[in-house]
C-alpha cells in the first residue's frame, strides 16, 4: 500500500455494489495480494451508501473517497443504481494517481496474484486496455444463470486480442489511454462508451487469463431479476445505438424478438467449447431464457430512446 507521498504502481477503484460483508471480502482480498506492486485502493461512495465510510477505520491504508451527494434520493431501480455505479467509477478515476488504473467491483474479489498479473500484462503488452478472466463461486441455479449471461465470455481460455467487450468488473487502463478520452468518462464512466472509443483510436484492447476475479453475488428474487435485466438492457441499447444510423437502429429493433434464442445459443456454444460446467448450464437454462427475455425488452426500449446519428 502507499502513503500520500508515494506514487503508486497501480490504482484500484472498487465499485460498491452490495457493500457490507461483500465489500469487506473484496477489500480483504486486496490486502493479501501476493508479490503485489504498490497499490492505491480507492473506494468511492456517496450519500446513498454513507455507511461505506464507516469501514475506513478497518482499512486505514485505503482511500474511502466521499463524493458527497450524487443523487437526492435512494435509487428506485437498477437503471438509477447503474447511473450511480458509473458516477462513482468516474470519481475514482479522477482521484487515481497511478499510471495504471484498474477497476473491480465488490461482488468479484481478486485472486491472490491478481495485481501482480495485471501489472505483468501491462508491462508485456502495449495495449491501453487489459481485462482479466472471471471465475464463478455461484451457488444455486439462479446465480449460475446470472454468471453465464454476465461473465460467460470471461471464462478462460478466451480469445485475447481485440475483444468486443472488456468487463468493468476486472479491467485496467494505461493512463495515457484513459486520459485520451477523458471527456467521455469525467462525469460518468460507461465501459462500452470508453472502450469502444479507445478501440476506434487504436489504443488496443486485450483480455489476459492471469489477472482473475471470482464472482459471487447475493441472492435475488425473480421480479427483481426481471427489472434488473430490463434496465441493464435499456442502458446497453442506448449506448450501442448512440452513434448508429437510423437503418442500423431499425434493424436492431426488428430483430429484438429473436434475441433470447440468439443469445442463448451463443452462450451454449461457448460453454460447449469450454467443456465445463455443462450440468450447471443445462439446469440453469430456464432461468437464462427468462432473463434474456427481459433483457431483450430493455434493449428494445434503449434503441427507441437513443438519438440516431442521422438526426439533425
Amino acid at each position: 500500500m502507499t502513503d500520500n507521498n508515494q506514487i503508486p504502481d497501480l490504482s484500484v477503484i472498487v465499485t460498491v455494489v452490495d457493500g457490507g460483508e461483500t465489500l469487506s471480502r473484496c477489500l480483504d482480498a486486496l490486502t493479501v495480494q501476493e508479490d503485489a506492486p504498490l497499490l492505491e485502493v480507492i473506494i468511492p461512495f456517496d450519500s446513498t451508501i454513507r455507511e461505506v465510510g464507516a469501514l475506513a477505520d478497518k482499512y486505514p491504508d485505503y482511500n474511502f473517497l466521499d463524493l458527497g451527494t450524487l443523487a437526492e434520493r435512494q435509487p428506485d431501480n437498477a437503471y438509477e443504481e447503474h447511473e450511480l455505479f458509473d458516477r462513482r467509477r468516474a470519481g475514482g478515476l479522477r482521484a487515481a494517481r497511478a499510471n495504471l488504473l484498474a477497476m473491480i467491483e465488490d461482488r468479484g474479489w481478486p485472486r491472490p496474484n491478481w495485481s501482480s498479473e495485471m501489472m505483468a500484462a501491462h508491462v508485456k503488452y502495449d495495449d491501453g486496455v487489459i481485462g482479466g478472466g472471471v471465475d464463478s463461486a455461484a451457488q444455486g441455479i439462479v446465480r449460475w444463470a446470472i454468471f453465464f449471461l454476465d461473465f460467460g465470455r470471461y471464462q478462460t481460455p478466451f480469445e485475447t486480442d481485440n475483444p468486443e467487450y472488456v468487463s468493468d468488473t476486472n479491467i485496467c487502463y494505461k493512463r495515457a489511454a484513459i486520459d485520451g478520452v477523458e471527456p467521455l468518462w469525467r462525469f460518468k464512466y460507461q465501459e462500452s462508451v470508453v472502450n469502444w472509443a479507445l478501440r476506434d483510436k487504436k489504443a488496443g484492447l486485450r483480455l489476459e487469463a492471469g489477472p482473475k476475479t471470482v464472482q459471487q453475488r447475493l441472492g435475488i428474487g425473480f421480479i427483481e431479476m426481471a427489472m434488473e435485466r430490463i434496465h441493464w438492457g435499456r442502458t446497453f441499447g442506448q449506448v450501442r445505438a448512440r452513434d448508429a444510423s437510423l437503418p442500423a437502429r431499425l434493424k436492431w429493433i426488428a430483430i429484438t424478438p429473436l434475441l433470447p434464442a440468439v443469445l442463448y445459443v451463443r452462450n451454449l456454444r461457448r460453454q460447449m467449447r469450454l467443456g465445463r460446467h455443462m450440468r450447471e448450464f443445462v439446469t440453469a437454462t430456464p432461468v437464462m431464457l427468462y432473463l434474456l427475455m427481459f433483457w431483450s425488452i430493455g434493449e428494445f426500449i434503449g434503441y427507441l430512446e437513443a438519438k440516431s446519428s442521422d438526426a439533425p
